[in-house]
């Protein structure tokens, strides 16, 4: 579930024009003739992209099905072949970890998991199913 987007991320990524913008900002601050506009201006853009970023992410997560069947595509074709449950707990934010479970097993009962250890320290790898 799509709950928000990041700022902090959107500024870390776009550090040199954050720099510059607060540079422009800040000439004539002495002199009294410094004006905000700039630093506004990459905010408001900054807010712009979390916007579209936020948009994005929940037309993907609509497209992407139930929370079963994002486990079970993202198990099936974009997980290692061998991973753990948070492993896949990172890649599906807002899934919970009896869902992941529960598709865990279901795909084991079908051949198409096995498990190597229990608990916490299971490691899951992909199998031929027979």
């Amino acid at each position: 579930m799509v709950r928000y987007v990041g700022l902090e991320q959107l500024v870390a990524d776009s550090a040199d024009g954050y720099y510059a913008a607060l540079l422009e900002s800040t000439h004539g601050w002495y002199e009294d003739s410094a004006t905000p506009w700039p630093w506004l201006t990459y905010f408001v853009r900054l807010l712009a992209e979390a916007y579209r970023r936020f948009g994005s992410r929940l037309a993907d997560e609509q497209l992407a099905g139930t929370k079963q069947e994002r486990v079970r595509e993202f198990v099936l074709d974009q997980a290692p072949a061998v991973f753990r449950v948070a492993d896949v707990r990172s890649a599906l934010p807002g899934v919970s970890d009896p869902t992941i479970r529960l598709v865990l097993n279901e795909l084991r009962k079908l051949g198409y998991l096995a498990a190597d250890g229990v608990g916490r320290s299971a490691r899951w790898r992909r199998v031929r199913p027979e």
